[in-house]
């Protein structure tokens, strides 16, 4: 770069825009906000302490990705997803997840391997306790694991698709576990999942990954099958925590 040209500093609360948008879609992954859940934006802005400026800035982008929908006169919602639309999204992520994990076995690394096996015995630790904080902390584990085994691909145009899948699955993914209480199924998957990729096994850890994505739908649509909304948005409410003032 040309030392006799540069760049304007930008100011700190031109940041603030992508700041918020972070932060109400981390809200939005983590349950923070519900599906279906109204967004006043008098509320977040205060949660946030920020102006109501930088937050109109930041939902638009919610928007377009998914996440959240307009409402005339009543401002945002997260979204809420049907039945069929959730089997549809999860159908779609094991398609895309399938494909993208067989990649990642072919071009795994001693390292990803040895890292996803650590992260791994920490999930198992995690899934064993009674805790309601360790359970929130193997949430955030279960998207770090697979985050890290996919990224191995190397696919970054398929794995921006993915994330955006991900991002409308994820809230649900967290529902179910809510709503069942059992971690330790899933958490078995993903040791067979660790162990395959590990072993450079394509062919398994397509699969594996296939039945696992299918196996979270089909507990997913029997949990809420057979429990009221009410008793949903009641667990929801249990599981929130306020966002991060800013």
């Amino acid at each position: 770069m040309d030392s006799s040209k540069t760049l304007q500093q930008i100011p700190k609360a031109a940041l603030l825009p992508e700041i918020v948008y972070q932060q109400l879609r981390n809200a939005i992954l983590t349950g923070v906000f519900r599906p279906g859940e109204t967004l006043r934006q008098e509320d977040v802005a205060k949660q946030l302490g920020v102006s109501r400026g930088p937050l109109r800035e930041a939902l638009p982008r919610l928007e377009a990705e998914g996440m959240i929908v307009s409402m005339p006169h009543r401002g945002c919602a997260v979204v809420s997803l049907a039945p069929e639309e959730i089997a549809e999204i999860f159908e779609l992520r094991g398609m895309l997840e399938s494909s993208l994990a067989k990649m990642a076995a072919r071009e795994r690394s001693a390292e990803t391997a040895r890292q996803l096996q650590a992260l791994n015995a920490t999930m198992r630790t995690l899934a064993e306790s009674d805790s309601e904080a360790d359970r929130v902390r193997w949430y955030d584990h279960n998207y770090e694991l697979h985050n890290l085994l996919l990224s191995s691909a190397g696919r970054k145009h398929h794995l921006r698709i993915l994330e955006i899948v991900k991002a409308l699955a994820e809230p649900y993914i967290r529902m179910e576990i809510n709503l069942t209480g059992n971690l330790m199924v899933a958490q078995q998957e993903h040791e067979d999942l660790v162990e395959a990729f590990a072993a450079g096994d394509c062919e398994r850890l397509e699969d594996l990954t296939r039945v696992h994505v299918q196996h979270t739908a089909d507990r997913l649509m029997n949990a809420i099958h057979h429990h009221p909304p009410a008793d949903i948005a009641q667990r929801g409410a249990a599981a929130k925590a306020d966002i991060t003032e800013l």
